[in-house]
């Protein structure tokens, strides 16, 4: 590794662990799942799961809500960000258990059994060829069952709202 890369490396590293930070507290090791969402994940969908209003979604009070309604979890393993990821299909399924079991407190169907690495495999295969109506249809659905207000999208608000 050159060192112009491994200053940009270690300025994210240290950007993630100061995020994680508590006065006091020696720093935090991430490892597992938790290491796996760090360098895939959370540089979109942030260090608390808050996303980017307008740009991309919040995880947390909001990802474990698609496990509720029909279609939902399917979702989760299609959209690009998922299905796309460079980890294997055991690791990107314990990175979705993880996501739900940190981000979706209280919100996760009753009926929910951890996601698998087969089930993994066959869905992120499965191309989500139109994620903004399947997305709005997910929405309407949890506007129905009362599980979101009308102007909730999970996105935020935003000038610059993309889709």
């Amino acid at each position: 590794m050159s060192r112009a890369a491994l200053l940009i490396w270690l300025s994210f590293a240290t950007a993630a662990a100061a995020a994680d930070y508590a006065p006091g507290q020696p720093l935090e090791q991430l490892t597992g799942s938790r290491a796996d969402f760090a360098l895939r994940c959370r540089g979109c969908h942030g260090f608390a799961g808050e996303g980017t209003p307008g740009h991309v979604p919040r995880l947390d009070g909001f990802v474990g809500l698609f496990t509720q309604v029909p279609g939902g979890r399917d979702y989760l393993m299609r959209v690009p960000g998922v299905a796309r990821s460079r980890l294997d299909d055991a690791r990107l399924a314990a990175v979705l258990n993880w996501m739900l079991a940190t981000y979706a407190d209280g919100q996760v169907g009753p009926d929910f059994t951890p996601y698998s690495a087969a089930e993994v495999s066959s869905a992120r295969r499965r191309a989500l060829l139109d994620r903004r109506s399947i997305r709005e249809e997910l929405l309407a659905a949890m506007r129905e069952r009362g599980l979101i207000d009308l102007q909730d999208d999970g996105f935020g608000r935003s000038a610059e709202r993309r889709g």
